[in-house]
Parts: C-alpha cells; sequence; structure tokens
C-alpha cells in the first residue's frame, strides 16, 4: 500500500498510510498556474486534498473520506486515482455521499497536461462548476479514466469580453482530444448556455459504456451529446430527457462519426429540428438502438439529416412527431440504409424532400413497438379478457448468428392484470425468451442485450 494516500477521519484505524485529511480542513491553494490571458477563465479555489496531488506520484491512490468538499481539483499531469471508499468497499453508497462542490469557482476537476488512462476519477459526484468549457469535468489532451460518477448541477456559460467570445460548451464534461475511458457515469441535470448540455466532445474517441446523460439542457445544440469531428464509441448507453433547440438527444456535426450499440435515445425534446438526432453532414451506425418517443418542433422527431449517412440495424425509430426522418430542404444530400428496424410510419415516415436517398433493405416493419417506460419491449400479456402478444419487434431483428439474442434473454415491461399472480399492477419483471434465440430490435436485442435486464432493475444505475 506504498502508493495509496487516504483521506480519512481519525476514526478509521489506518495501516501503511501516509497521509490523513477529512473534508473539514481548509482548502488549500496549489502551485498550478493559471492562464491570466484568457478573460474568461474564473481563477479556481483549491480543495483541501490538492496540495496533496500535486505531492503525488505516478500510481498512487488518494482516497476521500464521505463529506463535502468545496472548490476545485486539477490532476496536473499526474496519473493518479482519486475516489471515495467506493475504491475499497464495493459500496455505491458512497458515490452519493461523497461531494466535490466546485462553488462556480471553475470546472469541478480538469485534465489538461496529458494525462493517461492511469489517472483515474471514481466513486464520487461532481457538482456546483461554473466554467465556459467543461464545467463539471474538463479534459483537454488527455485519456483518463471516469468511472461510478454522478456529474449533476454544473453549468457551462458563454463569455464575451469585448470583443472576446467564447460559446459555452460541455454543463456536465467537455472533451478535446484524447481516448477517455467513461463507464457507470451519470451526467445529469447540467446545462450549457450553448452547446453540449450534457457532455461536449471535439476532435475525441472516448469509449462510453454504461452511461447515462438525463436531463440536461442546451440553449442552442445538443442537449444530451454533441459531437463535433469525433468518432466515439457508445455502448450500453441511455440519453434521455434531454432538450436543445436543435438536437435534443444528439448533435452530430461535420466529420462526426459515432458508433452506437444497444443504446436508448428517448424523450428528448428539440424546440426546432431533430428531437432524437440532428446530423449535420457526419455519418453514424444504429446496432439495437432505441429512438423512442422524441419529439421536434418543426421537422424529423427521431432524427433531422442536414447530408451525411446513417446505418440502423435492428434499431426502433418511434418517435412523437412530427415525421420520424426528415431531410433537409437544401444543402448536401443525406442518406439513409435500413435493416430490420421498425419506422413508424414505414417507409413514408423518412421524408426526403427530394434531397437525398433511402436505401430501404429486408426486415423492416411498421408497427407500434409497444416501448415500456423503460424503453423495455412489452411481454405478452393477459388484459381486459384478451391475450395480448406484446411487442412487435420482439424476434424480428436480423436472423444472422452474430446479431442473435445473448444468453436467450428479454428486457420486458410487464404489467400484470392478473390477480393470482399477486403483482400490483404496473409491476416490471424481467421474464426470459423462451421461444427463440433470435434478435429483438431495440437497445435490448442482440448480442449485448441482456444488459436490459440490469437497466431495468430499479437502483442499478451504478
Amino acid at each position: 500500500m506504498d502508493n495509496m494516500r487516504k483521506l480519512f477521519s481519525f476514526s478509521f484505524f489506518i495501516v501503511g498510510i501516509s497521509l490523513f485529511l477529512s473534508c473539514e480542513e481548509e482548502a488549500s491553494s496549489s502551485e498550478t498556474e493559471v492562464d491570466d490571458t484568457d478573460p474568461c477563465l474564473i481563477e479556481p479555489v483549491y480543495t483541501s486534498f490538492q496540495a496533496q496531488i500535486d505531492a503525488s506520484s505516478d500510481g498512487d491512490t488518494i482516497i476521500i473520506d464521505p463529506g463535502t468538499y468545496e472548490g476545485t481539483v486539477n490532476f496536473n499531469g499526474k496519473n493518479i486515482v482519486l475516489g471515495s471508499q467506493f475504491l475499497t468497499t464495493g459500496d455505491t453508497s458512497y458515490i452519493r455521499t461523497t461531494i466535490i462542490n466546485a462553488k462556480q469557482k471553475g470546472s469541478v476537476v480538469r485534465f489538461e497536461n496529458n494525462e493517461t488512462n492511469g489517472a483515474a476519477l471514481v466513486g464520487l459526484t461532481l457538482t456546483g462548476g461554473y466554467a465556459v468549457e467543461g464545467a463539471g469535468i474538463y479534459i483537454n489532451g488527455a485519456s483518463p479514466t471516469l468511472s461510478h460518477l454522478l456529474i449533476t448541477g454544473n453549468k457551462a456559460y458563454s463569455c464575451e469580453v469585448g470583443d472576446y467570445f467564447k460559446a459555452a460548451s460541455g454543463g456536465g464534461i467537455y472533451m478535446e482530444g484524447g481516448n477517455p475511458a467513461l463507464s457507470k457515469v451519470m451526467v445529469s441535470q447540467n446545462s450549457s448556455e450553448a452547446e453540449g448540455g450534457g457532455i461536449y466532445m471535439s476532435s475525441a474517441d472516448p469509449s462510453m459504456d454504461l452511461v447515462t446523460v438525463r436531463n440536461n439542457t442546451a440553449s442552442t445544440l445538443g442537449g444530451g451529446i454533441y459531437f463535433g469531428n469525433s468518432g466515439p464509441s457508445l455502448s450500453r448507453v441511455v440519453v434521455e430527457y434531454n432538450e436543445a433547440v436543435d438536437g435534443g438527444g444528439l448533435y452530430l456535426s461535420a466529420f462526426s462519426s459515432p458508433s452506437l450499440v444497444n443504446t436508448v435515445v428517448g424523450n428528448n425534446t428539440a424546440s426546432n429540428e431533430g428531437g432524437g438526432i440532428y446530423l449535420n453532414n457526419a455519418q453514424t451506425d444504429l446496432v439495437n438502438v432505441t429512438v423512442a418517443a422524441d419529439s421536434a418542433g418543426t421537422n424529423g422527431g427521431s432524427m433531422f439529416m442536414k447530408g451525411g449517412t446513417v446505418k440502423t440495424r435492428n434499431s426502433i425509430l418511434w418517435s412523437k412527431g412530427p415525421q420520424e426522418v426528415w431531410f433537409s430542404t437544401g444543402g448536401a444530400s443525406s442518406m439513409i440504409t435500413i435493416y430490420y428496424t421498425d419506422v413508424a410510419g414505414g417507409l413514408e415516415g423518412i421524408e426526403t424532400n427530394s434531397n437525398g436517398t433511402v436505401d430501404w433493405r429486408e426486415g423492416n416493419i411498421n408497427e407500434g413497438p409497444h416501448v415500456g417506460g423503460n424503453y423495455c419491449l412489452e411481454s405478452p400479456q393477459w388484459a381486459v379478457g384478451t391475450w395480448y402478444w406484446g411487442s412487435p419487434a420482439i424476434d424480428k431483428g436480423d436472423p444472422s448468428s452474430q446479431y442473435n439474442d445473448e444468453e436467450n434473454l428479454w428486457c420486458l415491461h410487464v404489467w400484470a392484470y392478473i390477480s393470482s399472480q399477486n403483482w400490483p399492477e404496473g409491476h416490471v419483471v424481467m421474464v426470459p425468451d423462451t421461444t427463440t434465440a433470435r434478435n429483438d430490435m431495440g437497445a435490448f436485442g442482440g448480442p449485448n442485450g441482456s444488459w436490459g435486464i440490469k437497466h431495468a432493475t430499479p437502483g442499478s444505475e451504478w
């Protein structure tokens, strides 16, 4: 344990620990230099343990006690692990009880000195950030590991000083360059006065697995996530209840090429175009993706395309309207290729405006997917004296073996009406697929589809 630095209250038994601090200790200043050439930069006030980060060596671990630590954190190029007692106990309650609150003094945590994946932030709540870029977490040219985090209540603001202007980017997380790894991270209730209410990325290729982006807002583009010239991989990601002018859930700017697998884009709102997804000369592949219950004020409830290409397979496009997919009336042409996908309105649900092409392949359907409140497919059930066969998207995906359901499981939303079962009305249960192993359409089908079992289980965010 030579490399483990712990910040504990004195009531703990200490073995091989070189450092002790509690959250009540006074904040200390850091030797970190502030770039005072940027008139928009807020001079940070550092947490009580920033000095210990500065004094640490690569490979060290700093564990902090439960409590609220006021101030900001800068890793300063150190490839260290900073986290709560979750690191040693696995107890997820420490995530919400170990808080770093920036108190509107800049980004809560910054990685901007070539940190690698050895720099890790684990098991914490980050709040109170206030910055032009990355109010919660700012990453520039670094590739840290982020896991078991709650990033909430942070705001990115636009700054204008004389002729100098910077637009807000990334209320929750800002990434420029690098390859960060995000796992079991919740980005919730953050805002940006311009782009990327939840997450903003530019020329970055992060991996995102089991990430939830929920209830974030952007005043212009990308309520949930803004992609700028980036090619990240998203797997088992939920983007829901976000709002923006364009791209309520996702906004893909020019040359972006994210890959979405086993992902939900649901209940997002754009006051203008692209309730779920907005593409601006970008491209993406959607494999076992549910785009459901999104809405747009003008065009493209599920998707708005202004140039670029989309391929969907084993997916669901079923918005609140006004139509599923809308191609822009001018500018670059668009192309969408659709396999084994449930599209509201079928081929007629895609309006090309004579500015692009629809490649309508095999296996597509136009039937209400009966997606439950957790985006799971509704199961067969007995209701009002009639046997109801459940979602038509069950077992309707690509029958090729590489897309078959993992472990032969469904994620099912069951409304129990049979009193003999002694289930309360509206109870959610997980039911195994006892018919075939053929792929289901939507986020919980395919080889990795069994993650829906965990997703639909209350309290399983981490």
